[in-house]
């Protein structure tokens, strides 16, 4: 039993960030990113993700619009490179082109040490894009929940 225990110790000793490992968002901010340019056309990319956000969760679906979230990640603890697992939930869309039904977007993020700040934003590129309704945000990092927003989405 006493090396049990002491084995059990020594893996702590050895490893103390793992016992206790907690991820944390200590800043976001949220809405629609500045635009660049005034006329977008289908397939466009134009958007920045710097500068200001104007804050709301309710956007106006239209080509060319930018909404999503910056958030700051804690770097306490990390051992490794995290990978941050982002979700998008959006109403059904159907791309054209494959037939595909999209409602859920899923992106494996691999994080360098030196980057602090994180974007997670949805770009209207296409058409079949512009679709009304509910896009919920999740950053996860393993099974523990950072972060969730939702935008309301409306047609213009």
């Amino acid at each position: 039993m006493k090396a049990v225990i002491s084995l059990l110790l020594f893996s702590l000793l050895l490893n103390p960030a793992q016992a206790n490992e907690k991820r944390t968002i200590y800043d976001f901010e949220y809405g629609i990113f500045s635009h660049g340019a005034e006329n977008y056309e289908e397939g466009d990319k134009t958007v920045s993700s710097g500068g200001e956000l104007e804050k709301t969760t309710n956007i106006k679906a239209k080509l060319g619009t930018k909404f999503g979230i910056r958030y700051w990640l804690s770097r306490a603890g990390y051992l490794s490179e995290p990978t941050l697992h982002l979700i998008y939930h959006v109403p059904t869309m159907i791309n054209p082109a494959t037939g595909e039904y999209i409602d859920k977007i899923e992106i494996l993020q691999e994080e360098s040490k030196l980057d602090y700040q994180h974007i997670m934003a949805f770009e209207f590129a296409q058409q079949y894009e512009l679709v009304p309704g509910e896009y919920r945000f999740y950053v996860f990092f393993e099974n523990q929940k950072l972060l969730e927003k939702v935008f309301q989405v409306e047609l213009q």
